[in-house]
């Protein structure tokens, strides 16, 4: 996502550099959705993956009403859906998906609706595993009556936690995974940030409660536990936010961003940190930071 410009400019050349950055050090599951930029994320990952395209993973998403470049609505009507994915695969260049989520739930259609019709693109070959980002256990229940939910895609890191106790423990004993979004809080655990930070005007997090002066303030002098673990182990503090995720159970599965090849450099190095009970222990104190008032 950040790759589109959400979090303020990033040129193209050194997008694609990241990319070609993540499969010289194996990473295979690239997560992309028709909204990011709206579309042209798409188009940039096919870009840069070129012949590789066919022999990664790919995770794309529908369910936003866009119109001229911006959000209008939500919308996983059954034309919407088929439409939404026709045109992801037509921008990823390839003949199918491998793993499809309904980005945010549309109260104008049932799950069972959606399913239904992400089930047909299954069974058409469109699509490998279905999943669904932004969801509750009650909803999972429903869609998984009509079809296998492989995947379930949160909100999850240090600083939001409520899926901690909503939603993962349902999970365990059961077919369906979970993966984190904003692991690293968009972007607040890759380093200490200043409260009077400028930002640029196209910057998302300019209208995040947390971005602001006091809260920023107040969120840096919390997250002491994971600066001083970072600072005594010589890795980047997103490492070990991203090594805690990964620590909770097996079945999580992390999607960081990274806007340069340091940072995904740093990311990657998560998957091989081990971290103590008691660095776990005094991470785990840090508690939730609500994103908006």
């Amino acid at each position: 996502m950040p790759l589109s410009g959400i979090y303020g400019p990033i040129a193209r050349d050194e997008a694609i550099k990241i990319i070609h950055g993540a499969l010289d050090l194996g990473i295979t599951h690239f997560d992309t959705a028709e909204l990011y930029g709206p579309y042209l994320n798409e188009e940039l990952l096919a870009d840069a993956l070129g012949a590789h395209r066919t022999r990664v993973e790919i995770a794309s998403k529908f369910g936003y009403r866009l119109r001229d470049g911006k959000i209008v609505g939500l919308d996983s009507s059954p034309g919407s859906i088929r439409l939404a994915v026709d045109g992801s695969l037509r921008r990823l260049r390839r003949d199918h998906l491998d793993v499809l989520y309904q980005h945010r739930p549309d109260p104008a259609v049932p799950i069972e609706e959606v399913v239904g019709t992400m089930s047909d693109l299954v069974r058409q070959g469109k699509v490998s595993s279905l999943g669904l980002s932004a969801t509750d256990t009650h909803t999972l229940r429903r869609a998984s009556a009509v079809h296998p939910i492989s995947f379930v895609q949160n909100e999850f890191s240090l600083i939001q936690r409520a899926a901690e106790t909503t939603l993962l423990p349902d999970l365990l004993g059961t077919s369906t995974e979970f993966v984190c979004y904003s692991p690293l809080g968009r972007g607040m655990l890759a380093r200490p940030l200043l409260p009077n930070a400028q930002r640029a005007p196209s910057d998302y997090r300019s209208k995040d409660a947390r971005y602001q002066a006091e809260r920023l303030a107040e969120l840096v002098d919390r997250l002491a536990p994971l600066w001083r673990i970072s600072a005594a182990r010589s890795v980047s503090p997103a490492a070990i936010a991203l090594a805690w995720l990964l620590a909770k159970t097996p079945i999580i599965h992390i999607v960081p961003s990274a806007t340069s090849v340091e940072q995904l450099k740093a990311n990657v190095r998560a998957a091989d940190l081990v971290l103590s009970g008691m660095e776990i222990s005094d991470l785990d104190l840090i508690g939730e930071m609500s994103a908006r008032q």
